[in-house]
């Protein structure tokens, strides 16, 4: 029972980081368009709120029920223990690079002032995290369902 419990923990976070990611990523384009300096700090720093106090821990989460599920294993396949390495490592270079990187553009756009165009820019580059992180979550959900369906 309690497998099946830490599975849907799993799959809940794993869903609410991917959505929350993605409107994270449209939040910060809208700010964009604004072109207005203001808009784009606040923006941002809303943003910076939002991944360290709701999906960081939500990827803590997702870590901690994914190593729980595996360890359920008594001999581990090699597909699985591979996954399980680049998803840990993900998790884990997504909490730091959010943590540390978010922050030093957050001080870097509030360092631009009105400078619209230098603020533009550093919102592109989180945004660009953001749909990194996107893009090798897709990857890792491709792999475990088709090996699991499979």
């Amino acid at each position: 029972m309690a497998i099946h419990l830490a599975l849907f923990i799993h799959v809940v976070c794993v869903a609410a980081w991917f959505g929350g990611i993605s409107v994270m990523a449209m939040y910060l384009r809208d700010s964009i368009r604004s072109g207005n300096p203001e808009t784009m700090s606040y923006a941002l720093g809303k943003v910076q709120r939002w991944n360290l106090t709701m999906f960081i821990p939500t990827a803590v989460l997702v870590l901690l029920t994914g190593i729980y599920m595996l360890m359920q294993y008594a001999n581990k396949p090699t597909w699985l223990l591979v996954k399980e390495r680049f998803g840990s490592l993900f998790i884990v270079l997504f909490i730091v690079l959010i943590a540390l990187y978010g922050r030093k553009l957050l001080n870097q756009v509030k360092a631009a002032g009105t400078d619209s165009a230098k603020g533009q820019a550093i919102l592109k580059r989180y945004i660009m995290l953001l749909n990194l992180s996107l893009v090798c979550m897709i990857i890792l959900i491709f792999f475990v369902t088709v090996k699991i369906g499979g």
